[in-house]
């Protein structure tokens, strides 16, 4: 493979030829809610959309030639696209650390600050991690 062009989507990078990687993390701050979130998400793939699209793949197979058979390709890939997804929550569960936000005399990941304005008007805000930012 003489093209080493890697492509970056979030932390996963491509290189041609299809081979993937998780670029190296070494800590993941996030919230408890937001670790609660992608604990659930994971459990949702692995418990339902899984076994739904395994399903999928056995229907498609047997309605024969799967050269031919967009059914089956497209089981395919949205077999793959719930493998990867999968991996990646199990890779960001198992580099995360939750942030404690026991410490109120200082910003940070965890913590709800609140801004008050000159005119008494007053803004909450929730810090959390890169991962949960939107």
């Amino acid at each position: 493979m003489t093209n080493k062009t890697f492509y970056s989507i979030l932390n996963w990078y491509f290189l041609e030829g299809g081979i993937f990687f998780m670029k190296q993390i070494d800590n993941i701050m996030l919230t408890a809610e937001g670790y609660l979130e992608l604990e659930t998400e994971l459990n949702e793939l692995k418990t339902k959309r899984r076994p739904e699209v395994i399903k999928a793949l056995k229907e498609a197979r047997a309605l024969g030639d799967l050269s031919e058979n967009s059914d089956y390709d497209a089981a395919r890939n949205e077999q793959a696209q719930v493998e990867a997804r999968i991996k990646e929550l199990e890779f960001k569960l198992e580099h995360s650390t939750i942030a404690d936000a026991s410490s109120k005399d200082r910003v940070s990941v965890g913590n709800t600050v609140t801004i008050t304005y000159e005119d008494g008007e007053n803004e909450e805000y929730k810090i959390v991690g890169s991962l949960e930012a939107d």
